[in-house]
């Protein structure tokens, strides 16, 4: 990621990841929300995208490699695909410290 004044190392790629739980989330349009702002950062700090994953009516409860996406996403970071992941809020990738320490390992 560019420092603050432009310069430095900025990363090769980059993995989006987008998360809703509920038929009533996906109503309100939540994952349209979250990948217009993940869309709109990589486009404003140029980033390029590895890919996007995308779980749809996922409990967040459940760990990252559980979820379909979410173990495609653990899969193609394994293979080096990207360096980054970007979420619309932290929560969208896990409800818990430990069920997103547990993804990061």
């Amino acid at each position: 990621m560019p420092d603050t004044n432009g310069h430095g190392p900025k990363p090769e790629r980059v993995a989006l990841y987008l998360r809703v739980s509920s038929e009533e989330q996906r109503e309100k349009a939540t994952i349209k929300i979250q990948r217009e702002f993940l869309d709109g950062y990589r486009q404003l700090h140029g980033l390029e995208v590895a890919g996007w994953y995308q779980d749809d009516g996922v409990s967040g409860t459940i760990s990252l490699h559980e979820r379909p996406e979410g173990r495609r996403l653990l899969e193609d970071a394994k293979e080096g695909n990207f360096q980054i992941v970007l979420v619309y809020r932290l929560d969208r990738f896990g409800r818990s410290l430990l069920g997103i320490v547990d993804a990061h390992d």
